[in-house]
């Protein structure tokens, strides 16, 4: 059971779900119906979230979202009026002008990595501006494939939490799961690439990976934190820099490669 404030987020996730009923999707919770309008009731689903790092968990979220995605073929999504448009790279646009309208406070965090982040996030953004991309038929993104939201029992697969669901391509929204997915694989983008057949579809696309998108996710949330809060985030923020700033060079050739 779910408590929302928002009621029109709870009423869009109950529409969502009544359907994915309808076409009998396996890959979500069905609801419990109540009459509660701020209230989500679900049936208990006993599994464990995903782990990224192992190929058998990438897999399953994988094949879940493309069937998800698939959906559009006998669900007119963009004609429920259930779902509003997603655009990625208008959301990062944002992003970035925050992390940019906070930076006295990032480059105490950051240091001399701040004015890099800077670059490297300017840089893909130009790219994603100048290079034109064929647009794909819109259908609904679950807009949220961070691990803990892809629930796993064997090789039974749900994908939960469609709070942030919204109308796209379903290419952006593998570009946000190789986001989530790549830190825990190194930025080894090749092998993911090689072994999982639905990220092709994302392929015109792979140059918006140069996006520290979850660098910058992490710095603004860190700035909402208590004093407190921010000494126990303190390390991760370093470790998750220290990380991108490694393997950047080596994941940039990768890319490369692949779009060549």
């Amino acid at each position: 059971m779910k408590y929302y404030e928002n009621g029109f987020v709870a009423q869009k996730v109950k529409a969502i779900h009544r359907e994915l009923e309808n076409i009998q999707f396996p890959y979500h919770i069905p609801l419990v119906e109540n009459e509660e309008p701020h209230i989500l009731k679900q049936f208990w689903f006993e599994g464990k979230s995903a782990e990224y790092k192992r190929f058998e968990h990438q897999q399953l979220s994988l094949h879940a979202i493309e069937k998800l995605h698939e959906t559009c073929e006998v669900i007119p999504w963009a004609e429920t009026g259930i779902l509003s448009t997603y655009r990625l790279e208008e959301k990062w646009k944002r992003r970035f002008e925050r992390f940019i309208h906070h930076e006295r406070e990032l480059r105490r965090l950051l240091k001399s990595n701040y004015d890099i982040l800077v670059n490297h996030a300017s840089y893909a953004l130009g790219l994603m501006a100048q290079i034109t991309v064929p647009s794909e038929k819109q259908t609904i993104l679950h807009g949220d494939v961070v691990h803990h939201n892809v629930m796993l029992r064997g090789e039974d697969v749900k994908l939960i939490d469609f709070d942030l669901a919204s109308l796209g391509e379903a290419s952006d929204e593998i570009i946000l799961w190789l986001h989530r997915v790549l830190p825990h694989v190194q930025y080894e983008i090749q092998p993911l690439v090689n072994d999982h057949h639905y990220l092709h579809k994302a392929q015109e696309k792979l140059h918006y990976l140069f996006f520290p998108n979850e660098i910058l996710r992490e710095c603004l949330f860190y700035l909402k934190l208590s004093d407190r809060q921010k000494l126990s985030c303190y390390p991760f923020i370093q470790s998750i820099v220290y990380d991108w700033m490694k393997n950047y060079d080596s994941f940039a050739r990768q890319i490369d490669t692949l779009q060549k």
